[in-house]
């Protein structure tokens, strides 16, 4: 009559490390897939945003520019956000954002944070104005959009930004300048100059006069 083994398989230290291992590095992955996944998720902001929606525009302005300063915007004194605005980018993304005294953004406005946009003070902003800190190289015919790169926005003090407007990377908007509604500006601004167009030009300049 035969007899059924049973006795246990033997599992060796190596055997037991390669477990351990494995399941290491299951866990090193699903972290950073959960990092990957959600470092676009802004708690703060995202609430602040759901709020500040539910006010109807050019109403409320006090409590919606209070309520993105409580998500860690810094805004001025006086300032004040008119409707909505989308920030967008990785990491703590309400530390890159910096707003001036009296200055105004009518909204809706878009806002990519990969790095700092600072806007001075008496700065007014027209609806739907985007400004955008990060672009891509051109690459090879079968990716052309190549590796990512970024770089700052600034905005002088007194400066006007038009409706529809678009500030691409690394722009500098001179003291009380003006970009016209539509404009998509490439290249540094002169202070008091007026541009406009696809990309934008200078087309002409403005009075200097301070108060």
């Amino acid at each position: 009559m035969a007899y059924k083994s049973h006795a246990q398989p033997v599992v060796t230290a190596a055997a037991s490390d390669s477990v351990r291992s494995g399941r290491t590095g299951s866990l090193t992955r699903l972290r950073h897939l959960i990092a990957c996944e959600t470092e676009g998720l802004h708690g703060r902001l995202l609430l602040a945003g759901w709020c500040a929606r539910l006010l109807p525009h050019f109403a409320f302005s006090r409590l919606r520019t209070a309520l993105y300063r409580r998500a860690g915007l810094h805004i001025g004194a006086r300032s004040l956000l008119l409707g909505p605005v989308e920030l967008v980018g990785p990491g703590r993304i309400e530390a890159r954002f910096s707003l001036g005294d009296d200055s105004y953004i009518t909204a809706p406005l878009y806002a990519d944070l990969c790095q700092p946009i600072t806007i001075g003070n008496g700065v007014y902003i027209g609806h739907h104005a985007t400004l955008i800190t990060t672009n891509h190289e051109i690459g090879p015919s079968w990716q052309r959009c190549g590796q990512a790169k970024s770089a700052p926005i600034t905005i002088g003090d007194g400066a006007w930004i038009g409706a529809q407007a678009t500030i691409l990377p690394g722009v500098t908007i001179g003291r009380g300048a003006v970009v016209a509604a539509g404009a998509v500006v490439t290249k540094d601004v002169p202070p008091d100059t007026l541009v406009g167009g696809v990309p934008a030009k200078p087309l002409r300049a403005l009075d200097a006069a301070r108060p």
